[in-house]
């Protein structure tokens, strides 16, 4: 049981389709949910169905912010590596959903609230998806009360987005409120406001909507906003999409009392006329999805909740709220359903043009009976890959299994590793499993799966690349070294001393070839700046910049290390390279830990001294710049542009940053030929000591 069926969009292709792709794998602080209903959100899910299926200059018109990053990517990496990065990124598949009900089928380790066999609200975009098994963050699963159905609770994750847009909007009884939009969310947000004692008007010009919202509790219904009375609503809900156009911040405006509040509920971008917000000096408000802990990593991720006496109320709070707002009769979604469909007609249901009216479709899954005895395993334990029988027999030297399918895998190695006449690539594994499924889809015979088990147990695979988040880097390499694979690892090695020495057994009895992903020294320029090298002690001054990352980027939480230790080992493995010298000692002085700008200083065996200036920059400046010198030498790199000795350019790279990765992956298939790295690559020994001086570095 490795596979299943979800709901994908494949932007590349312009199209949605039912898509066969691994079940995810289970994830630290999650569940796995074999999902029994979901709720397509008609707003949210037609509109990603236009981003999906819209032509390239139409998808450059809704994100010119990527459109931005794009030419600056021309600009810096040239037109080859930014096709394959574009290519990459529009040939991964994205979920569609984000609310449901399902069965707990399995929980991770330290779940101690939820148990296999519960029946659960889920939701979350990319958690909650129209699929039959969803792996949810446990602070995105609440427990179904027994008084309420599949059916109703899928829909509890939308009643959290009406629930806390209430709180926004400080909606209480008695409270005069008005509600712009009467699609599913607006429906929501009247029903939700009659439980709180609120009279409602609902505005919308859609015949039908008026009268469901009639029927949920809506005190009056206007057709259009110049309908309503002005200057008496306490709170004015925008629950319809408002972009580019003053029209509905304005109209809002006009229907609140003196100091009113207006909410914005979803896709409104909040521009008003001044005049009219300021002299009723209107309180102008955001709904953020589904309430406090969205977005935030350590919430969604790693499982932490806020203490109830600071954060009344998150995402999980408001979601028992709402299931048990059901059970005892407050909230009812039914008289919402305007469809049912079974899941396997949910693509169907996307056909452009078709079912303009609907507020909620309800999908159904209908699965088959678990095998017996499995009713009480809740580990999903996917056989290994394999090929067909009919597969012909491998002639190539390097068969390659992928851990780890991401932006940098798929943007900068997967073309290279396409064209190399000497590698098989067999299976690809990632955790939800649907980057692995865009990898697979690019080579002849390749597996898509989520279970990185899966590869390492397939005695067809000699060799892997492990490009995952940096916190299971060594675990990765240990087991991959165990199972007597060749492993070509990206840096870091390690983020700790204890990965360190879960690494060093290997060490002492290296049997297969290893190689972190120090690329650098295998580039073109390297290979010519070392030959020309004088001998004596040399001083190197490497100069790097980079631009600050978001807040909530993956490389900023403390268990990945930081961006620093992630990256310095690049920059210190180049200067061993080129001076030819052990080193002696490594020191690092932190200007701003939290950022991750810091010096490194590096002495050598032979007097070289290297110092690695890492540092933010929010202008733009070229990322590396390494500057070499010596009595009567002088010799700059200038980022990977342009090789300049003793006053002359000796190599010039016209189109495109040269890095090395090219020439890296040919050293790893060489040395996987020959049964041993090449002279210039670093023994795991080695890799192993550098990061260690690294980290006490960083710690001193």
């Amino acid at each position: 049981m490795t596979v299943m069926k979800a709901l994908l969009r494949f932007p590349g292709e312009r199209k949605i389709m039912l898509a066969d792709c691994p079940i995810p794998s289970l994830k630290p602080h999650s569940v796995l949910v074999r999902t029994s209903a979901t709720v397509i959100s008609p707003g949210t899910e037609f509109n990603q169905v236009q981003q999906t299926t819209a032509s390239l200059i139409q998808k450059a018109w809704q994100r010119p912010d990527l459109v931005a990053l794009t030419l600056k990517s021309l600009r810096s990496d040239g037109a080859r590596q930014t096709f394959d990065r574009v290519q990459n990124r529009l040939g991964r598949p994205l979920p569609m959903g984000y609310c449901g009900a399902g069965v707990v089928h399995a929980v991770a380790d330290g779940v101690t609230d939820l148990a296999g066999g519960q029946r659960v609200a889920i939701g979350g975009m990319d958690y909650a998806n129209h699929a039959e098994w969803n792996v949810v963050p446990k602070n995105f699963a609440c427990p179904i009360p027994d008084e309420v159905s599949d059916q109703k609770a899928a829909f509890t994750t939308l009643y959290a987005i009406a629930l806390h847009a209430l709180r926004q909007g400080g909606t209480g009884i008695g409270n005069q409120i008005a509600v712009l939009g009467a699609g599913l969310i607006g429906q929501l947000v009247a029903q939700t406001a009659l439980a709180a004692g609120a009279r409602t008007s609902v505005i919308e010009p859609n015949l039908i909507r008026r009268k469901t919202a009639k029927t949920i509790g809506a005190t009056v219904t206007y057709h259009a906003a110049q309908d309503a009375p002005g200057d008496q609503f306490d709170t004015v809900y925008i629950c319809a999409p408002a972009q580019g156009t003053h029209t509905l911040i304005d109209d809002a405006a006009r229907l609140c009392r003196d100091r009113g509040t207006i909410v914005c509920v979803g896709d409104v971008a909040p521009h008003g006329t001044r005049d009219i917000l300021y002299r009723k000096e209107i309180d102008l408000r955001q709904v953020r999805s589904y309430g406090p802990g969205r977005y935030d990593p350590a919430y969604e991720e790693a499982g932490q909740d806020y203490p109830e006496g600071h954060v009344r109320w998150t995402v999980n709070r408001y979601m028992k709220a709402a299931l048990d707002l059901m059970a005892d009769g407050r909230l009812d979604p039914l008289p919402l359903i305007t469809r049912e469909i079974t899941f396997d007609a949910i693509a169907a249901h996307f056909t452009p043009g078709a079912n303009p009216d609907d507020l909620a479709t309800v999908v159904h899954f209908a699965h088959s009976e678990i095998a017996q005895g499995d009713e009480n395993d809740f580990r999903l334990t996917p056989p290994s890959v394999s090929l067909p029988s009919n597969e012909p027999a491998r002639d190539r030297s390097v068969t390659l299994g992928l851990i780890g399918t991401g932006n940098y895998l798929g943007g900068s190695l997967l073309p290279l590793l396409r064209k190399h006449t000497r590698i098989d690539v067999l299976a690809c594994a990632s955790q939800s499993g649907l980057s692995a499924l865009a990898a697979a889809r690019k080579f002849r015979a390749a597996k898509a799966c989520s279970d990185v088990t899966d590869i390492l147990d397939n005695f067809e695979i000699n060799s892997v690349i492990i490009a995952t988040r940096h916190d299971s880097h060594a675990t990765l390499a240990d087991a991959a070294l165990t199972a007597d694979k060749h492993v070509w690892l990206e840096k870091p090695i390690a983020i700790t001393h204890d990965d360190l020495e879960r690494l060093r057994p290997h060490a002492t009895n290296q049997k297969s070839v290893f190689m972190i992903g120090h690329n650098r020294r295998y580039a073109a320029m390297s290979q010519k700046l070392r030959k020309l090298l004088p001998p004596d002690a040399k001083q190197f001054h490497y100069r790097v910049r980079f631009k600050p990352l978001s807040t909530d980027h993956w490389l900023n939480r403390p268990d990945q290390g930081g961006r620093t230790i992630g990256e310095i080992s690049h920059f210190i493995d180049l200067m061993t390279y080129l001076s030819r010298a052990k080193i002696s000692d490594i020191a690092c002085d932190w200007r701003d830990r939290k950022r991750g700008d810091s010096i490194w200083r590096v002495l050598f065996s032979d007097g070289s001294v290297g110092e690695v200036s890492y540092l933010h920059t929010t202008r733009n400046e070229p990322k590396e710049t390494l500057e070499i010198a010596a009595p009567d030498f002088g010799a700059t790199l200038h980022d990977w542009r342009r090789l300049q000795v003793n006053g002359k350019v000796v190599m010039r790279n016209w189109r495109a940053r040269d890095k090395g990765q090219k020439d890296a992956i040919e050293a790893f298939v060489a040395a996987i030929e020959k049964g041993v790295p090449g002279p210039d690559t670093p023994s795991l020994n080695d890799e192993i000591n550098l990061m260690e001086r690294i980290l006490n570095a960083a710690n001193t």
